[in-house]
């Protein structure tokens, strides 16, 4: 039996992130109990996260809700709490449509790079800075990254908050009209450089899923 194919269309996206992070459904409906059972199988696994559990919950569903307004498809989080403060990030995948071509008449991954800006570093380590390059993907080809910190725009409010981050912008195969964008971030901004490094590993293990073949099936996330 034959599975999917080059010439078969693109009908979702997969990647992995580690065991220890939380993935659940995001959607406001069901949200509130998909957390408190993630929640309730790491205590489980974990005994000593019992008294932290409160806080992990609220953490979950204020990025959880902040990944919904943003239109995501894919949402998985790091939350470890300790004696401080949580440690957390999170990561989301959503799918948009293609930039158009750039004056230089560039389609693909031109466009998205032209518009992507390299910011220095400032004086302090916290200060924002970004840095944008090509990336090779294994299972998705070349994509665009811009990663740095940045303040970021808090959703349905005019307040920012400085994160560290990494998006991804993985055109889709075929000369399909989309981008797969990868969004992670931290507010651990101290642990900038290894959190980036996590992302590009969690990145590395994005495909692209295709239509299986009649005899054939295939989850995609």
């Amino acid at each position: 039996m034959s599975g999917p194919t080059a010439t078969q269309p693109v009908h979702g996206v997969n990647i992995l992130v580690p065991s220890s992070w939380y993935e659940f459904d995001i959607h406001p409906a069901t949200r509130d109990q998909a957390i408190r059972d993630v929640v309730r199988a790491r205590v489980q696994e974990r005994p000593e996260l019992a008294e932290s559990r409160a806080e992990l919950v609220r953490t979950l569903r204020r990025v959880a809700d902040e990944a919904w307004n943003s239109g995501v498809l894919y949402f998985g989080a790091m939350a470890e709490v300790d004696d401080e403060a949580p440690l957390t990030a999170s990561l989301t995948v959503s799918v948009v449509g293609a930039h158009e071509e750039d004056s230089e008449g560039r389609g693909g991954l031109g466009p998205i790079m032209a518009a992507l800006k390299q910011l220095p570093p400032g004086r302090r380590p916290t200060d924002p800075w970004r840095r944008v390059r090509l990336v090779d993907l294994p299972d998705a080809g070349t994509a665009a990254r811009s990663e740095g910190i940045e303040d970021v725009v808090l959703p349905d409010d005019t307040r920012t908050v400085r994160m560290a981050m990494a998006q991804t912008f993985v055109p889709f195969p075929d000369g399909d009209p989309r981008v797969a964008v990868i969004s992670a971030a931290t507010p651990q901004l101290a642990l900038a450089e290894p959190m980036l490094e996590l992302f590009d590993g969690i990145c590395a293990t994005f495909r692209f899923v295709r239509q299986p073949s009649p005899d054939r099936s295939e989850k995609a996330s």
